[in-house]
């Protein structure tokens, strides 16, 4: 049967010495590195040629590949890097023809229907032009960007500013850094790859590994449907590949220049009622609850780098030097601290890459985002603003030094494989000269009480090692098989513990408060809270899969992609002991894509596939250590000279122990549920792209997303017949399922087994859903202007956001608050976090003249769901041991019952200017980030109690705003 390939590009286009591009998206057996090229031949008579010769060059980096079309004259390359080409076919009694500059991007496969033609004159055949708006043979869903591309755009330096120009993309909570949510998932459920190394990070999810952001060659943003090579993800995953050398030398200085004095301040939050105005530690209307005044923020970022060849057609190196200078200042709310932060250590890149043969390709490259950067206190006991007082500098530590090498070959014309090592190094220690000062804090007044500089001390280091082998079997014309394996060992080497070993907390309630230990006050009165909590041990995660996807051409006109992946996770203990151990993940993905009308102008394209995660690496630190997590309160007695308490001689009931952190470590086998089933989204989608014509397409997509199962850890207490406390197990579970574990209840130094239904375990199913349609219309660049224009509708519902908690900005992957005990989950269902029920993108660029160009990138969105939460569980008081519930006083509040914040609209513009002389190139760019200055609320207070029976004067004051007015300036120097 012959392949749908010759129908694909039925409008092709043939003219004499013009040449044009086209490449269009193919999942098909193209991975997250490289990509692939794939061709039909045709004379005019429309007859295929056999035998022809297929020259692929490109000639910058010494890459030449020659191939013979098989007998329906189609050719097929796989393990293209990143870049562009040039075709020249040749048979007898016909002209040469040639097509340039086919541009292969990650992940994506140009194809081509190259006409020959006979006669005596010679004869350029140019296929379609610029970059193809359907590719009728894709399923999957994603975003594909270069830096080209990128530098049209106002687009901040970072990873996930790219991110979001994808659809079903969304902001993720501000006090997780700079995240985005893709599909309804939280926003530590992506993973993040450059030159198919996995820089995720493994311990919380959040983000990963840096490399100079000018070092970036193209990016491809995966939102749904990918294939069974990728896994370990429930959210979006977003690869990337950095620029390379060739035989031409180039060498560049860069300049990115972003000053506080072009910028503005977000208004600073307010008190809108009094909390004890009279007294001398209580709050006012109009006092500062969020103070933005002090806020400052000036970077200076210097790139020099350089490339070219050693050997040439042979070896390249590409190598970049990143000078960093990040200035940030800011004040807390009683004016009597102001942090003011230095971020100035370098990063660097290098990469080189080896043409063994026209067949084999080594690629080695390795980078630096090791730095410490510094957070010094200035003092002001009055509280005036005038900060002059050394308060101590504290250190942190983070990133690492990191390498890879990568193989790719074409082993025979059917059969291609690539090999990878590679190692990412994290850091996340903390320390000061000020480490052996306990921690204090007065919550009325909202400042530091003691010398501590770190609120908690650590050394943190991580370690991801890393190896994959994929490969690409060309079986026939209906079918093309891509394998492989990878696997990774994740370690994780901790200690942490409060500044100075102890942390107080000193606040105070109204009469009748009821404290997380029960003790209900007798009076108004202020409570000194001591909390003791360490942790620390050496713990490891190794994950591996295998998986093989077949692309099946089941008609010209009909492709179908059937993948299977089989993941396994394992989690080890301090000692070594495996205590998580989830094997033969099995997770199908099917796609299909159905040109429509055959000619490759409109499709109708579906997904269907399961998608498994791991279990993080903070579940062995927090679950598997020998943490201590105690929490102690007394009455206030009155602060020493350094900020100590006075005395602790009155205590207020029980220590409370959280998350049954004892300081014991725990056994292995009482530690999760020996049934314990993987945490895993289904996936279901389905959509239409029609070209418009060769410039303009549009498209309408639905996207279904359905949680299966969650880890996380919950409690089982233990009582006697008269409901007397007996003992508490803390374990890993999937929420709605019963659970058998391993428990000391007699404490004779033997654990038994109990297994407890779903009834008596007492919780309720997970649930997070999210529905989603996207409407997009899309003109591509064409030296002239492009243009893109995203809407979606998304729902995302459920009692649980995933790996972490924006209700109270917990980022404790597979830890959250939410599981800790049954109550916490009443109410618990509704509108989550990362529900933005409308969105809209509007982005592109124009060219004014040949060299001065203007970018602009919209962005409308509605407002996220907040909720009140309390301190206490009114229908059972006694229930309750610690955590944010959705009962304010006798009254319950479900998740997202307080509404939305307002929408938010945002509009950032880009002005860039070149100049070229010879081979030189000058470029002027200033881009505005916000133009309007637009300071929509964008997050509330929720806490609307400060202990059970003690409403909280700040609930639903703005904790956050947009990002105010910046101005970014830039210039770079080519050659």
């Amino acid at each position: 049967m012959k392949s749908n390939f010759s129908k694909t590009f039925k409008r092709s286009l043939t003219a004499a010495a013009v040449a044009m591009t086209l490449s269009a998206a193919m999942p098909a057996m193209a991975d997250n590195v490289n990509g692939a090229i794939k061709g039909s031949l045709t004379a005019q008579s429309g007859v295929s040629l056999a035998g022809a010769t297929v020259t692929i060059t490109d000639d910058t980096k010494g890459y030449s590949k020659t191939l013979i079309a098989d007998s329906n004259g189609e050719f097929d390359l796989k393990q293209v890097p990143v870049g562009k080409y040039n075709i020249v076919v040749s048979q007898a009694g016909f002209d040469q023809a040639q097509v340039k500059d086919v541009v292969i991007g990650v992940g994506k496969t140009a194809l081509i229907e190259i006409p020959l033609t006979t006669g005596n004159i010679e004869r350029i055949a140019v296929v379609g032009g610029s970059i193809r708006a359907i590719d009728v043979s894709a399923s999957e869903s994603s975003l594909n960007i270069s830096s080209e591309e990128l530098e049209l755009l106002p687009i901040s330096r970072s990873v996930t500013s790219v991110a979001l120009l994808a659809p079903g993309a969304t902001e993720g909570d501000s006090r997780f850094g700079d995240q985005a949510s893709f599909g309804g998932a939280s926003v530590a459920e992506n993973a993040y790859y450059v030159n198919g190394l996995n820089m995720t990070n493994f311990r919380n999810g959040l983000g990963g590994a840096t490399i100079p952001f000018t070092a970036y060659d193209s990016f491809q943003v995966k939102t749904g449907g990918y294939s069974a090579e990728f896994g370990r993800t429930t959210g979006g995953l977003i690869s990337s590949v950095t620029k390379s050398g060739s035989n031409d030398f180039h060498f560049g200085v860069e300049t990115i220049y972003s000053s506080d004095s072009l910028s503005e301040q977000a208004p600073n939050s307010l008190y809108k009622q009094n909390d004890r105005c009279d007294d001398a530690d209580g709050h006012c209307i109009g006092d500062l609850f969020v103070n933005n005044q002090d806020d400052y923020e000036n970077s200076f970022e210097t790139n020099i780098y350089a490339s070219g060849a050693i050997i040439e057609d042979t070896l390249f190196f590409y190598g970049i030097y990143t000078a960093r200078d990040n200035d940030y200042e800011y004040g807390n709310a009683s004016q009597t601290d102001l942090t003011v932060e230095k971020d100035d250590d370098p990063y660097y890149l290098a990469r080189f890459d080896w043409n063994i043969n026209e067949d084999h390709q080594l690629m080695l490259w390795g980078f630096s985002d090791k730095r410490t950067y510094s957070e010094k206190t200035i003092s002001d006991p009055e509280g005036n603003g005038n900060y002059t007082e050394d308060g101590g500098t504290a250190y942190h530590k983070r990133g690492g030094e990191s390498f890879a090498v990568r193989y790719t070959g074409n082993l025979t014309e059917d059969l291609s494989m690539s090999a990878m090592y590679g190692q990412v190094k994290f850091s996340e220690t903390d320390y000061s000269d000020f480490d052996d000062c306990p921690t204090g804090y007065d919550a009325d007044l909202g400042e530091d009480t003691t010398c501590y500089v770190n609120f908690t001390v650590g050394e943190n280091e991580d370690k991801r090692e890393q190896f994959r082998v994929d490969f690409d079997y060309y079986l026939n014309d209906e079918h093309t098989l891509r394998f492989g394996y990878d696997s990774e060992t994740n370690t994780a080497d901790s200690t942490t513990i409060n500044s100075g070993g102890i942390y107080y907390y000193y606040r105070t309630y109204e009469e009748g408060a009821r404290l997380p230990n029960g003790y209900v006050l007798p009076e108004e009165m202020k409570t000194t809270r001591v909390r003791d909590y360490k942790n620390g041990g050496e713990f490891e995660v190794e994950n591996w899969a295998i998986y093989i996807e077949d692309q099946w051409s089941v008609t010209e006109d009909l492709t179908l992609t059937l993948g299977l992946r089989n993941d396994s996770f394992t989690n080890y203990n301090a000692d070594g002991e495996e205590f998580v151990s989830i094997d033969n993940q099995i997770a199908p993905r099917i796609g299909g894509s159905w040109d429509i009308n055959g000619d490759g102008d409109s499709k109708l394209y579906f997904t269907a596939g399961r998608y498994y995660l791991p279990v993080a690496a903070n579940t062995n630190i927090r679950l598997a250590g020998a943490e201590t997590y105690i929490q102690t309160w007394y009455a206030y007695e009155g602060l020493n000279a350094d900020g100590t308490p006075v005395g602790l001689s009155t205590q207020l009931g029980d220590p409370a122990i959280s998350n049954g952190g004892d300081g014991t470590a725990k056994p292995s086998n009482t530690l999760s549920d020996k049934d314990l089933e993987p945490m895993y989204n289904d996936e279901y989608m389905i959509g239409y792209q029609a070209a418009i014509n060769d410039d303009w397409s549009w498209g309408v997509k639905a996207t279904y997303r359905v949680l299966g199962n969650q880890i996380d850890d919950g409690s089982y207490i233990f009582r006697d017949e008269n409901g007397e406390y007996l003992g508490e197990n803390w374990f890993l579970f999937n929420p709605g399922n019963g659970a058998t574990f391993n428990f000391d209840l007699d404490g004779d130094g033997t654990t038994e087994e109990y297994s407890f239904s779903a009834d008596e375990l007492g919780y309720p199913d997970a649930k997070r859903k999210y529905a989603s349609v996207d409407l997009t219309l899309e003109k591509t660049w064409d030296q002239v202007w492009s243009f893109k224009a995203l809407y979606t509708w998304s729902h995302n519902y459920g009692n649980t956001e995933g790996f972490v908690k924006s209700d109270n900005a917990q980022d404790d992957a597979g830890l959250t608050q939410d599981w800790d005990y049954p109550y916490l989950m009443d109410g618990a269902n509704g509108n989550l976090p990362a529900d933005r029920r409308h969105n809209i993108k509007i982005y592109g660029a124009y060219a004014v003249t040949e060299d001065f160009l203007v970018g602009a990138n919209v962005n409308i969105a509605s407002g996220r769901p907040w909720t009140a939460l309390g301190q206490g569980y009114t229908p059972d008081p006694d229930l309750y041991q610690y955590g944010d519930t959705y009962y304010v006083g006798d009254q319950r509040f479900p998740r997202g019952s307080m509404g939305t914040t307002p929408w938010t609209a945002r509009l950032d513009l880009n002005f860039t200017y070149n100049l070229r002389f010879n081979d030189q190139k000058v470029r002027l760019a200033m881009d505005i980030f916000n133009v309007f200055d637009a300071a929509t609320e964008t997050r509330y207070d929720e806490e609307a109690e400060v202990a059970a029976g003690d409403g909280s004067a700040t609930f639903g004051l703005a904790e956050a705003y947009q990002s105010p007015r910046r101005i970014q300036l830039s210039a770079s120097y080519d050659f």
